[in-house]
């Protein structure tokens, strides 16, 4: 790999660190939003997220084509020093540990942020159980699938 080749990659990789780095924060904030039930801004979150994400689509679209012009396999889970010299392959390695753990880091707080929709979820289900005036006894099925109190079940049955 040339240094001119090096000095492509190199930039290319540090856009998506950065590009990585701005969705962290873009997910934290959604988890403000969610937490607040703030719906514009979660709106206006998501938009942003999406084309956050459709950027670090092309971009890993673009590495791909980048490698692959310089005949470096793409393939390989951990392809970063195949056929590289050593100056260049220890500081492409560094890269993609950090791209690695920025994505490690991008999936956990997507994970908390699903939690929160999910908890949320089950707060309004709640909520409209209440003011509907569902008795909690008066369930169809339990939260495991099973069948629930027989009352409920009878009352179908008859309709």
């Amino acid at each position: 790999m040339t240094e001119q080749q090096f000095s492509q990659l190199d930039t290319l990789l540090l856009q998506g660190i950065s590009l990585l780095e701005t969705l962290s924060s873009i997910y934290d904030k959604e988890l403000e939003a969610l937490s607040s039930k703030d719906l514009d801004l979660l709106s206006d979150i998501t938009q942003e997220k999406t084309g956050l994400l459709n950027r670090f689509h092309n971009f890993t679209l673009e590495r791909v084509e980048l490698l692959k012009s310089f005949s470096i396999e793409t393939s390989k889970e951990d392809y970063s020093s195949a056929g590289l010299s050593e100056p260049f392959a220890s500081k492409i390695d560094e890269r993609n540990l950090t791209i690695k753990s920025h994505l490690k880091e991008l999936q956990q707080k997507n994970n908390r942020n699903e939690q929160t929709i999910y908890r949320n979820q089950q707060n309004i289900n709640q909520l409209l159980s209440i003011v509907r005036g569902h008795d909690k006894k008066d369930q169809l099925y339990n939260k495991a699938g099973g069948s629930g109190l027989y009352k409920a079940q009878s009352r179908i049955g008859k309709a």
